[in-house]
């Protein structure tokens, strides 16, 4: 019976929670089991104390079946929850990556704390003998939370601050999230394609696999390119030859840690009969429509992990 509730409630927290099942092709029944068996372990006293004063805090009140029902469902929602996370940080390493930074920041930064409250990990601000009188941030205003600063370098530890000083300046909740709800908020920030800067690199814990991002999205635009190549007649083939170089040189450039030069310098070094004007005439466009794919695929390369 419970199995068959986790299953009907699974594709619902799914969906609300931003994680996609199909596409990471994880199983239903898998996450049901694991869900179901999360909650029968759970058998400890101060677990069974913690959802005990839960039940009685609940705001509403609750006074009827379908009242005490709900509140079930929650709980459910809340292990099938931590279980597709769990799925997610063995198949996604930035996932991963972001979680365990997010765990250990409080060792650095003093003013964050690590809470558990009904088996839930939170990042927080203020202190746990505070928790009941918090208003956390729902999961959906999170998402599209706009975040005030870029981050120095695109590290996750200022990634994690810059979330949380959005949340002071420009909302009412308090200064504590689930610490999965904050890895996501994360993961899909340094994804975001209009957050992509070609000259910011990753916190060096990443480096590994920022390179395979680059690389992969790399090959993809020289497919794009021999492609545009035989439907265009003025895109010549010494015209797709340059483009290709450069393009590889671009993302050497941004594997080694260098900045990226005018884009127009790149082009220059395989043809010095290229001026400024010729560039800005005959290149300009093209060339820069390849940086933007460059920078697209390597935005979705980390979205669709």
């Amino acid at each position: 019976m419970l199995i068959e509730a986790a299953r009907i409630r699974i594709r619902f927290v799914s969906k609300t929670k931003y994680f996609s099942l199909e596409r990471n092709e994880i199983s239903m029944d898998d996450i049901a089991l694991e869900a179901v068996s999360n909650l029968l372990s759970n058998n400890e006293a101060d677990y069974l104390e913690s959802l005990r004063k839960t039940f009685s805090s609940w705001d509403p009140k609750i006074t009827t079946e379908e009242e005490a029902n709900f509140f079930i469902n929650k709980i459910i929602d809340r292990s099938i929850y931590q279980s597709i996370v769990k799925k997610y940080t063995e198949i996604d390493p930035l996932f991963s990556k972001i979680l365990k930074e997010i765990k250990r920041i409080h060792q650095v930064n003093h003013q964050f704390k690590l809470i558990q409250k009904t088996g839930v990990d939170y990042l927080s601000m203020v202190s746990e003998l505070e928790f009941d009188e918090l208003n956390i941030i729902p999961q959906d205003e999170l998402i599209v939370l706009s975040i005030n600063k870029y981050p120095d370098n695109n590290y996750i530890r200022g990634w994690i601050e810059e979330v949380f000083n959005s949340i002071l300046e420009f909302t009412e909740y308090s200064p504590i999230l689930p610490i999965n709800s904050l890895a996501l908020k994360i993961k899909i920030e340094m994804g975001a394609v209009h957050k992509i800067d070609l000259n910011v690199l990753p916190d060096p814990e990443m480096i590994v696999l920022y390179k395979e991002g680059i690389v992969s999205s790399l090959k993809k635009v020289h497919i794009r390119i021999q492609s545009l190549t035989k439907k265009k007649e003025s895109y010549d083939e010494k015209t797709s030859a340059i483009f290709s170089d450069a393009i590889t040189d671009i993302a050497n450039d941004l594997m080694q840690g260098e900045t990226v030069k005018n884009y127009y310098d790149y082009l220059r070094f395989y043809d010095s009969d290229i001026t400024i004007d010729i560039y800005r005439d005959s290149y300009r466009s093209q060339f820069e429509y390849l940086i933007k794919l460059l920078k697209n695929e390597i935005a979705n390369y980390y979205l669709e992990f």
